[in-house]
């Protein structure tokens, strides 16, 4: 709308999930913590699926790393580039203020659901591959980032 600020990542995230905690905690008492968990994975990921596929295109090397970059726009959030050819992007997060905003509202057991585990959806419609076994949510200290681009595969 005209004359509304464009909110930045954090802050367009940070509403979504405070609107989405009161939900899956309704939603754990009734169905327990891993289905409804599973519900909410799965309608996040379609969600997310969706709002990436409306780019309509494959994200390369260097569109990613600006982008990831501009994820931290207005907030502590600190990484480097460990890795970056054409085909792969590797950044180790030092300090994630998402974690730090997750825990400040007593919901760090959320985040990874909330947060950090869309960007596997998200990398996948993009052309992406992510792999990642530490997280700042988790409290391993760090995110351990390592987008590749899928090769395309041949018709059977």
């Amino acid at each position: 709308m005209p004359g509304e600020a464009k909110l930045t990542p954090f802050e367009r995230i940070t509403q979504a999930v405070q609107a989405q905690i009161p939900l899956v905690r309704a939603m754990e008492r009734e169905l327990g913590r891993e289905r409804a968990h599973a519900v909410v994975r799965e309608a996040l990921d379609t969600a997310n699926r969706r709002a990436v596929s409306a780019r309509g295109s494959l994200l390369d090397i260097p569109t990613l790393a600006a982008e990831f970059a501009g994820f931290g726009e207005g907030v502590r959030y600190e990484f480097e580039t460990t890795e970056k050819t054409d085909t792969v992007l590797r950044n180790r997060v030092t300090h994630c203020d998402y974690a730090e905003f997750m825990e400040q509202i007593g919901a760090r057991d959320l985040g990874t659901l909330l947060i950090c585990d869309s960007d596997y959806a998200m990398a996948d419609e993009l052309g992406l591959e992510l792999t990642r076994t530490k997280t700042c949510m988790n409290g391993d200290g760090e995110c351990d980032f390592c987008y590749r681009v899928k090769t395309a595969t041949a018709a059977p």
